[in-house]
């Protein structure tokens, strides 16, 4: 039997398939089709929160703390927003 993917709620629902799905805001603006709708109550939100780090014996530190740099640049906020996910700095 072949492997079945679970499809994005947002998919779902941009086919016509579902009227409403909860999914990640990141996951749902990618979606062509789908409308958000806005975000869940803060009572009923999880936040993930992505970290980066540099391990101790890396070879390109500076590049990886450069990298890092950016990432938390205002022009990088603005490509975080528009991705739907918050700048967390």
């Amino acid at each position: 039997m072949p492997e079945r993917r679970p499809r994005p709620n947002a998919e779902i629902v941009a086919r016509g398939e579902a009227e409403l799905g909860i999914q990640l805001i990141s996951e749902i603006v990618l979606v062509q089709g789908a409308e958000l709708l806005g975000p869940l109550p803060a009572e009923l939100q999880a936040m993930t929160v992505i970290s980066a780090g540099i391990v101790s014996a890396a070879s390109g530190p500076n590049a990886a703390k450069m990298l890092f740099k950016f990432l938390t640049s205002p022009a990088a906020a603005a490509v975080i927003k528009a991705t739907g996910m918050e700048p967390g700095w």
